[in-house]
């Protein structure tokens, strides 16, 4: 299996879990109905990655529909550890969490994604998540941060795939690449701009140019219309 057809094995897993978040009959968030986005920015998070961790999340993929476990739903509970304690607690018994050296591995990738990160709001504060809070700790007014989303995913992976993710993340930086930026100049590129430069150039226009509040991620997420559980599925 190449890549191509390995991140699009992933995908087809992933958009049925991610469009049934809050289940078949509950109400839906725009973005669970928008497969083209989800496609465009699952596709740029995983051409990033390394086959061995591609193959090892598909494998990890595989096994949850067997099981009957919906990742998404489940990433977003773990989400909501952070930003609604209370549903957290009343849920956290459909978890299935990682072992010892997954969760130590959760700590040690989030870490490194942040630190990454963090170097894009600053050099790049208008294409990679402008307004979007950083840390966990500042998950207030509901405003999800980068850190939340990022833990509530890699929660939801096997050891092994951490353990390949996380040797991925190492073998780019010996190369002076980083994976957040990997990422995210995918993703810019899927809107077809030439690079990072550009895009924020556009974006800082765009921004300037607009008299109104921005806000990133649909708008039913303000007043939790997403779902009576708590689950946002509006940030993939």
């Amino acid at each position: 299996m190449d890549a191509r057809s390995c991140i699009e094995a992933i995908i087809d897993l992933e958009w049925p879990m991610f469009h049934s978040v809050n289940g078949e009959d509950g109400p839906k968030a725009d973005c669970q109905n928008d497969k083209i986005t989800f496609e465009a920015m699952r596709f740029a998070q995983f051409a990033a990655w390394d086959q061995p961790s591609r193959l090892s999340y598909l494998e990890d993929l595989q096994a949850a529909k067997a099981a009957g476990r919906n990742l998404c739903t489940e990433k977003y509970i773990h989400m909501m550890k952070s930003t609604a304690i209370l549903q957290y607690r009343q849920l956290e018994h459909l978890l299935t969490f990682p072992d010892a050296e997954g969760l130590a591995l959760v700590d040690s990738i989030t870490e490194k994604l942040i630190e990454q990160t963090e170097v894009l709001f600053q050099k790049f504060p208008y294409t990679s998540g402008f307004g979007r809070p950083l840390r966990s700790s500042m998950d207030l007014g509901g405003s999800t941060s980068v850190e939340t989303y990022q833990r509530g995913e890699l929660m939801t992976y096997s050891t092994k795939t951490l353990s390949l993710l996380w040797q991925h993340l190492l073998n780019l930086e010996q190369q002076g690449r980083a994976l957040a930026r990997d990422i995210l100049e995918n993703s810019i590129r899927s809107y077809g701009f030439p690079d990072l430069e550009t895009a924020e150039a556009e974006a800082k226009l765009r921004v300037e140019a607009m008299p109104i509040e921005i806000s990133y991620g649909c708008a039913c997420c303000s007043d939790d219309s997403c779902g009576d559980d708590g689950c946002d599925p509006c940030h993939d």
